[in-house]
């Protein structure tokens, strides 16, 4: 132990005394452990730490699916949910929910907020316990039972302060007086959905109520598993149920199958792939300094060879020596562990400001004491692996040799070492900037996708009209009709138009139909379209371009026959090569609705800007009014007066309505994007770091081939070399290892970019203008890193040289 404090003592030594090698080591480092460090604790929090709930792998997404399509997940007709609740065997507790906003009022100015309407079995089901109060029971959550409401803990903190006394209060949500019950602690409610809810309200379902004669697919089903039954167990038992129901409901129910998912794979599943790509990323940044570290640590190691014999010559053992050195290591990547530790702090913070709204559970992302165990694993890991190599080298330096060139300095050994390690940073380098420039090239893309709307110049708004107010259908048309023409009259106003889920918004509703004058197919041959609702100024304020009959006009009222205006894909899909014009359609929504086709209008990206555009009908907003509709106003130039207006114009009508999200246009492309950009930001970020460390790298062994060269080279412009030879040969060097990097790097490319292919968006993972783009990239790095030294070489002063032999 004695001499172990005594070797550690020494190694401090060591390092104080070369404070720049030092630094130089630790900045290295701390930059690839705080990467790891800060991408370990994103897994773990998104990915490995359980959902917070009791036993949360029995937690199950429960879906409809279609039978020529087992993997597709849809959402749950009421009817079904029942009968799944009534006949199915694998589940303790089952429980439906379904969000959608609503109009509060009472305790401060009218809002907007996300109600989730549940089933009272949701809060036991995932082990919800209120902080205050209780949760609603099934006596509330009955047909006519008493109107009870559960708070989320931050409107809880919004709207009433955290007052104790909130239980028994009474809020009116749209216009409905509500008794409060409950407050759920933070964050609480069912993983992985769009919004957390504001408030949640009995579902009541009615068990005596024909839902397929008046309802379509619209909630959310999650499930418990009884304790010992697997997944798969509990998938079959579904897919009897519904099996039975297909039979029973041949109409409705035909061709429809169940699907159970677990939970941690619904909140997570499409994150998996890129975090761990960036896992991956990562691990090489960390490599990439591993290898500048040993380099670092070899050069070092050549110098301290006239010390190390000296040494070895007083008694000390080969064992005793490479102790030291690697105690050396460690001591090296412990403080960059350190460093890495507040490096990784600040990333973690910035990450979860940045995404926290688009990945799920990270804006709970924390340092913890598991993320501080795999931070000193991979500190001790690295100094192990960094510092073999010079102590390997350092011990078996010839003594006599050593000693004899003490005078003139150690020329070193390792040369071969180094350049290898230098040209795996070339390679590893190399497959990160592919990756990197193939989602730069991928997004690139995206921003170019032709959305089949222009966002720019636009601000969005949200009204939802409460049915106690507004229940009638022409109450709800006239209103909005009224507001559209207030703010068709505001000053910088072009346009202004309301639909009643805005693209991009994440939202949409969708149904089958069928046409007139043909067979009408069974349910799940029957064709399907996003279902849209507008007002005749929505193609102008969206700058959807019409492609040909008519768009709606004033004229289509309830009063007149019902028209529909369709999409280009409905017509690729439904009428290929033909006009769909005075085409009808039938949608049994409620009560069959039944339109005529009068024209066709661009395509719009709904769900997404890498998604397909899918057959869209519109209707008529005065034919079939929507309680909630997303205003949509164009302005000639700045937006923010047209947006402080909009409030104002609504509040003229009806002063206890709520406006929310009062936005331009173009935020919902920025976060349609988000998840791209974190991506490429990430990938980017540290394919560049790999960039610079590669060249350092390659820097250091370059100028420290020349100091080991400086006699050789004094020689050779002594006999008559020219300097134009010895820089050539210096570069030569350099261009070699870039080169045998290049190769190794274009072959592990080809491998990286494969498991890069779902990220990308109309880009081969092979794309040839990026592979050749990065290779010439890092050629100029190559002969940028190598040419400083290379000089330097050429103004050797070959007196100087000789006399210093």
């Amino acid at each position: 132990m004695d001499s172990l404090v005594a070797d550690l003592r020494y190694a401090l030594r060591q390092l104080r005394r070369r404070p720049t090698f030092t630094l130089a080591a630790v900045a290295c480092l701390a930059l690839g452990i705080g990467a790891n460090t800060a991408i370990f604790t994103v897994i773990n929090a998104v990915l490995v730490r359980p959902l917070p709930y009791p036993q949360p792998e029995r937690v199950m997404m429960l879906f409809e699916a279609h039978k020529g399509n087992p993997a597709s997940r849809n959402v749950v007709s009421p009817a079904d949910f029942l009968d799944w609740r009534a006949q199915s065997r694998a589940f303790e507790r089952t429980a439906a929910i379904y969000d959608y906003g609503v109009n509060l009022t009472g305790h401060g100015e009218p809002a907007e907020v996300t109600a989730e309407l549940a089933s009272a079995d949701l809060f036991p089901l995932l082990g919800l316990t209120p902080v205050i109060g209780r949760t609603f029971n099934a006596e509330e959550d009955a047909p006519g039972g008493a109107k009870a409401v559960v708070l989320s803990h931050g409107l809880w903190q919004r709207r009433f302060g955290g007052a104790r006394d909130v239980v028994g209060q009474v809020v009116r949500i749209d216009d409905q007086p509500y008794a409060v019950v409950g407050v759920l602690p933070d964050g609480a409610g069912l993983a992985g959905r769009p919004r957390a809810p504001d408030l949640w309200l009995p579902l009541a379902l009615d068990p005596g109520e024909d839902y397929r004669a008046t309802a379509g697919r619209y909630l959310t089903a999650v499930g418990r598993l009884k304790p010992g039954l697997s997944v798969a167990a509990a998938a079959a038992d579904l897919r009897t149920v519904a099996a039975r129901l297909e039979t029973a409901h041949p109409q409705f129910n035909g061709g429809w199958s169940a699907t159970v998912v677990p939970l941690s794979e619904y909140v997570t599943g499409s994150l998996r792939r890129p975090l761990l790509v960036l896992a991956g990323v990562v691990a090489l940044v960390l490599l990439i300094a591993c290898a500048n570290v040993t380099n670092l640590q070899l050069a070092q190691a050549s110098a301290r060879q006239r010390e190390i014999a000296v040494r070895a010559a007083l008694g000390a053992g080969r064992r005793r020596m490479m102790r030291q050195f690697l105690l050396e290591s460690l001591v090296l990547s412990l403080s960059g562990g350190v460093a890495g530790v507040l490096l990784a702090l600040w990333l973690t913070d910035a990450l979860a400001a940045r995404a926290s709204t688009t990945i799920p559970r990270l804006g709970s992302v924390q340092v913890d004491l598991a993320t501080l165990g795999f931070t000193l694993l991979l500190s001790v890991s690295a100094g192990l692996v960094f510092g073999m190599a010079p102590a390997l080298q350092a011990t078996r330096a010839d003594l006599n040799e050593a000693l004899k060139q003490g005078a003139r300095g150690a020329t070193g050994g390792g040369t071969r070492t180094r350049a290898v390690l230098v040209a795996g940073q070339v390679a590893l380098a190399l497959v990160l900037l592919v990756g990197a420039g193939l989602l730069l090239k991928s997004f690139a893309r995206l921003q170019r996708v032709d959305l089949g709307f222009e966002p720019e110049h636009v601000v969005t708004a949200r009204v939802t009209l409460p049915e106690t107010r507004y229940g009638d259908s022409t109450r709800q048309a006239a209103f909005f009709q009224s507001l559209l023409a207030r703010l068709d009259a505001l000053p910088g106003v072009r346009a202004a138009g309301a639909i009643n889920w805005l693209p991009l918004s994440g939202l949409r509703s969708a149904t089958n139909f069928w046409f007139g004058g043909r067979p009408i197919p069974s349910d799940p041959e029957q064709p399907t379209a996003i279902i849209s609702v507008v007002d005749p100024d929505y193609f102008r304020a969206m700058g959807i371009t019409l492609r040909s009959g008519r768009e709606i006009v004033p004229t289509d009222q309830s009063d007149h026959p019902k028209v529909v205006v369709v999409s280009e894909g409905f017509v690729r899909d439904y009428f290929p090569g033909q006009s769909p014009l005075g085409q009808q359609v039938f949608m049994p929504w409620g009560d069959t609705l039944v339109a005529t086709i009068v024209g066709v209008v661009g395509d719009v990206k709904h769900a997404g800007v890498d998604s397909v555009a899918r057959p869209t009908i519109y209707w008529s907003m005065a034919q079939f009014p929507w309680s909630g509709m997303t205003l949509v106003v164009r302005a000639q130039g700045d937006l923010r007066p047209v947006a402080s207006a909009l409030p104002d114009a609504v509040h003229a009508l009806d002063p206890e309505l709520a406006v929310a999200d009062v936005r331009p246009l173009e935020s919902y492309l920025g976060d349609a994007l988000a998840r791209q950009r974190f991506s490429l930001t990430l990938l980017a970020g540290f394919a560049g770091l790999a960039l610079v460390l590669t060249a350092v790298g390659l820097y250091g062994v370059i100028a420290y081939t020349v100091v080991q060269r400086t006699r050789e080279f004094g020689i050779q412009l002594a006999l008559g070399a020219s300097q134009a030879a010895v820089l050539r040969g210096v570069l030569r060097r350099g261009l070699l290892l870039v080169g045998t990097g290049i190769v190794a790097g274009v072959v592990g490319a080809l491998a990286f970019t494969r498991v890069l292919g779902a990220l990308l968006y109309e880009v081969s993972p092979t794309d040839p203008a990026v592979f050749i783009g990065i290779v010439a990239l890092i050629a100029v790095v190559g002969v940028a890193a190598s040419y400083a030294p290379a000089r330097r070489a050429t103004r050797v002063d070959p007196a100087v040289a000789l006399r210093a032999e």
